[in-house]
């Protein structure tokens, strides 16, 4: 879904984009295949080809519980707000700017998104979006009773942890240890 960012009126354009209208249906298809999806933006114009991005996308994921190792749906229901700036060039002796350690990151305004031209690639945008709410380690959510919600478990009871009993490596000097010198 490609958007022409000089058809935005200065009130801003809103979208809806879902399973029957079908503009993400095949840039999702490689993650969600065929499941239901929702996707709701709205596009502000605010300084000369500065743009503000807000909305939503709701989904699943098919995806492996990381306890038990079966397959299940992962919710989706990630928001977004980000400010649209064209693309610099970066010459070859350009430098940059960033944060020293990960903690000293602030999330609580907007991040920044390039695009190119006068197009904006919502679709693939939203791809990444939901690419990236696939957590390392998946699992379903947990009911009232501190159970799976997928294999019923008893989570509190129920240790997931793998241990394999290895053998101490022998030493390649051990056989010293029986020769006799004399």
């Amino acid at each position: 879904m490609r958007i022409n960012l000089l058809e935005i009126p200065n009130e801003g354009k809103s979208y809806v984009c879902n399973t029957q209208s079908g503009e993400l249906n095949e840039v999702l298809k490689d993650l969600i295949g065929t499941i239901p999806h929702k996707a709701e933006f709205v596009i502000r114009p605010l300084q000369s080809g500065t743009y503000e991005l807000t909305g939503f996308v709701q989904t699943q994921l098919p995806d492996q519980c990381s306890r038990c190792g079966l397959d299940f749906n992962l919710r989706v229901d990630e928001m977004f707000r980000e400010m649209l700036i064209p693309q610099l060039d970066q010459p070859r002796n350009s430098s940059y700017a960033k944060a020293n350690h990960f903690s000293d990151m602030k999330t609580d305004g907007p991040s920044v998104v390039e695009y190119q031209g006068h197009h904006f690639e919502m679709g693939e945008y939203i791809h990444e979006v939901v690419g990236l709410s696939q957590p390392y380690s998946a699992a379903p959510e947990v009911n009232a009773l501190g159970d799976c919600s997928l294999c019923k478990i008893s989570l509190k009871e129920k240790n997931f942890n793998y241990d394999e009993d290895f053998e101490a490596p022998v030493s390649p000097f051990a056989a010293l240890k029986s020769i006799k010198i004399n």
